[in-house]
């Protein structure tokens, strides 16, 4: 099948939505398909996976555009759709993303709290579950962990909601031996700070974290990095991947951890990105 994986919205966006266009471009290459990637542009005669539907659909000449174009689609649906608007974004174009729904060729998403809105409007039978998995792509060179650490402990990702004082409490716990990195700083110095750091952090950011991102939980498990976390909501197992506690208890068993390689390693690829990808592809 020829497919373009199309990310939509600002350039900055297409580094942010790196861990999900890169993995699926490979996994759907090595299971046989002629794969492409754009940024928003729409391919002829190919399946265009949008990812940033959300984006497109507040732009009623845009989507508009690709309506009226009569070249096929599918949503990767990436983001939390709560039936009434993604990431509960106010002023948020609900028709303009039914519409974009009901006239794509399927759905599918990772996370499981999407399906059944998704299923309200499109129905069961163009909605698929497709759990994020690795891919031997996710291995980055770019990552060594072969030296000393400088930090104890680095997140990387928006620092919003309660987040910001969890970032705080690490910054008097660890000081200057404490990495963040958010939407600020340059994308891929994420990996130096992964590099040095003895484990990585997966925060949630309060009572709408409906969902655990997987994309940076494989982003650090393919690559070495024990994780953290302090999740309540995870519906599709994906702290599986991560030592998860309460934020006050993480935050006392960082220093004490001994991290175990091949444990870490066998629990990454337990789930196989191109098995769940064949749902639908």
């Amino acid at each position: 099948m020829r497919i373009n994986i199309v990310n939509l919205g600002l350039e900055e966006f297409f580094d942010r939505k790196s861990d999900i266009i890169y993995p699926l471009f490979s996994a759907l290459t090595e299971i046989g398909h002629n794969t492409s990637i754009s940024h928003n542009h729409i391919e002829r005669s190919a399946l265009n996976i949008l990812i940033g539907s959300d984006i497109i659909c507040g732009e009623p000449d845009t989507l508009n555009s690709l309506l009226n174009s009569g070249e096929d689609y599918a949503i990767c649906e990436v983001e939390n759709f709560n039936g009434t608007t993604i990431n509960f974004r106010k002023n948020f174009d609900l028709n303009g993303y039914v519409t974009l729904l009901e006239k794509s060729k399927f759905c599918f998403t990772p996370y499981l709290y999407n399906m059944p809105q998704l299923e309200n409007i499109m129905g069961s039978g163009k909605v698929a579950y497709t759990k994020w998995g690795f891919h031997k792509s996710m291995v980055c060179n770019r990552i060594d962990r072969s030296g000393d650490y400088f930090y104890w402990t680095s997140f990387y990702g928006l620092i919003k909601a309660t987040r910001e004082a969890k970032i705080d409490t690490l910054k008097r716990k660890f000081g200057r031996q404490f990495g963040v990195i958010d939407q600020t700083h340059p994308f891929t110095i994420r990996d130096y700070f992964l590099s040095k750091s003895k484990v990585g952090l997966s925060l949630s950011y309060g009572d709408t974290d409906n969902f655990v991102n997987p994309f940076r939980l494989y982003h650090m498990t393919a690559n070495g990095i024990p994780v953290f976390s302090d999740h309540c909501e995870d519906a599709d197992g994906y702290l599986h991947l991560c030592n998860n506690f309460e934020f006050d208890t993480m935050v006392e068993e960082i220093e004490t951890f001994q991290p175990d390689k091949n444990i870490l390693s066998e629990l990454c690829q337990s789930e196989d990105l191109i098995k769940n990808l064949r749902l639908c592809f």
